[in-house]
């Protein structure tokens, strides 16, 4: 699917426990490198194993989505169209290697961004939950049995927002209930795998 801006303002409610689990992954960290602020495909680094455990996900039937916080475009430094461009590079570069994600969603928001539109606080911005209530929405999912996958504290920080679960790839020491630190997502895979299929 392409890229879609998060812009939910939190006005939908999260699916019921008749849904199905999900995995939400950050983008920069998580699936690529995170070089700051990217917003070319000249940036764009692919982490290994990353294709191959979006990969496993697909065929196992969990849905895939990115919820990413892009405040690049607030803060002037690329614009939207950039992030759909990465995302479609992303994209070509999945199928090419087996893979896909079946949702992009992306916050541009920030307090302190310089461009007019964008420079506002926003329950779209990890770890507010307005992306993963959004992904919950269009994938039908029950994001009390889902996962959250990321590097940073924002992204441990979603997932207890909504009840999911975290897997947090940092560098940081983030303990809590239902949080994992693990190496890589293709070591959350693993693991998400484990509980989600059994």
């Amino acid at each position: 699917m392409g890229t879609l801006r998060a812009d939910v303002g939190g006005a939908i409610k999260e699916r019921c426990a008749s849904g199905r689990p999900g995995v939400l992954l950050d983008r920069d960290g998580t699936i690529i490198r995170d070089h700051g602020y990217v917003g070319s495909v000249d940036r764009v680094e692919f982490i290994p194993g990353a294709a191959d455990a979006i990969a496993r996900f697909n065929r196992a039937g969990v849905p895939v989505a990115v919820v990413t916080n892009q405040a690049g475009v607030a803060r002037g430094f690329y614009g939207i169209e950039d992030v759909e461009r990465v995302h479609g590079f992303i994209t070509d570069w999945l199928a090419a290697n087996g893979a896909w994600i079946d949702l992009f969603l992306s916050c541009p928001y920030h307090p302190d961004g310089v461009v007019p539109p964008f420079a506002r606080a926003s329950e779209d911005r990890k770890p507010r939950p307005g992306m993963a209530r959004a992904a919950a929405a269009a994938l039908q999912l029950d994001l009390r049995s889902s996962w959250v996958v990321g590097d940073r504290p924002e992204d441990v920080g979603l997932a207890a927002a909504v009840g999911a679960s975290a897997i947090y790839l940092g560098a940081d020491n983030i303990k809590g209930p239902r949080v994992w630190s693990l190496p890589s997502l293709a070591a959350a895979a693993d693991l998400i795998l484990e509980r989600v299929t059994s």
